[in-house]
């Protein structure tokens, strides 16, 4: 599905999308209410979001050049020392001389997880200069803050062999809404969860989404959590199912699931495989707060090579 990298490139993978810094109470007894204290047995604070995808990236050995707006403030400040600590490749942070917070309170049960968040400070992109320049394999977006660009840096990229992926990342929307019907169509592979899939297209269940979804986009990755992931690819349905863990924080499973699943098209794998690569990477990173557990390499190959599910 990928093409060869043509020339020398410091990136397999160019990954633009925002840092959240996650606040992240688990072991909730309920879901938190109006008028009443909801106490939690565990609390984390750890940078997600694309940070979590980035930090899947490196540990699965993909050379990784993550675009992300920093700034002056604390939350940028912690997740920058983090990168560090984390040897995450920061060389394309945009460092602004003024804040660009990026926060959420995430409140994690067994089966799902919902979030309080603010962001201040403008997003950006890279240019078409830009990707060009570092010539990825893959670029993917996670993400649609700055949608007015994306379709034509999608057409561009595509135009000199570079595979687009895009996640949209919680819109609460549909296809009629904005121009996300022009981005798809730009767009090799969309990547979404099923609570997403289901509103953007008015259908009823995943499987209905997969088929409107191929009007726009030739390849659609739709992820069930515990359910495991669907495709439709080339014409196909594909089912995964996921194994049984025992679940810590679900914050972060998606981000870490796209990790996978990239690092399997890298490999030049079908996409069945692929994305079993990426269930297993979600599955593991639901396993300890905000992306601990996230695979190596050497650990995301075991797993699958002694999986039963």
């Amino acid at each position: 599905m990928l093409s060869k990298r043509c020339r020398a490139s410091p990136y397999d993978v160019v990954l633009a999308g925002e840092y959240y810094y996650d606040l992240i109470f688990s072991g909730l007894g309920e879901i938190p209410k109006l008028g009443a204290d909801v106490w939690s047995k565990n609390f984390d604070a750890v940078p997600g979001a694309s940070y979590t995808t980035a930090r899947a990236f490196s540990l699965l050995g993909v050379k990784v050049g993550w675009w992300c707006e920093t700034g002056t403030d604390l939350f940028s400040q912690l997740m920058i020392a983090a990168a560090t600590r984390d040897d995450i490749d920061a060389s394309l942070f945009q460092r602004r001389a003024e804040a660009r917070i990026r926060l959420s309170a995430a409140f994690s049960m067994a089966h799902d997880r919902g979030f309080i968040s603010h962001f201040q400070g403008d997003e950006t992109l890279p240019s078409k200069a830009e990707i060009e320049r570092l010539g990825p394999r893959v670029l993917i977006v996670q993400g649609l803050t700055c949608r007015s660009d994306l379709a034509d840096l999608f057409a561009f990229a595509r135009s000199i062999g570079i595979f687009c992926c895009l996640d949209c990342q919680h819109v609460d929307e549909d296809m009629a809404d904005g121009n996300l019907a022009e981005i798809l169509r730009r767009t090799d592979c969309f990547i979404c969860n099923e609570t997403e899939a289901k509103r953007l297209t008015n259908s009823e269940s995943h499987d209905a989404a997969l088929l409107a979804f191929a009007e726009y986009c030739p390849t659609t990755v739709i992820k069930r959590g515990a359910y495991g992931a669907s495709a439709l690819h080339a014409g196909h349905v594909i089912e995964i199912g996921a194994p049984q863990v025992e679940v810590v924080d679900t914050t972060g499973a998606g981000d870490s699931f796209n990790a996978g699943f990239i690092y399997g098209l890298l490999q030049g794998w079908q996409m069945e495989k692929a994305l079993r690569a990426a269930v297993a990477c979600g599955s593991a990173s639901v396993t300890a707060h905000g992306g601990k557990a996230l695979p190596r390499e050497s650990e995301l190959l075991q797993s699958m090579a002694e999986a039963t599910w």
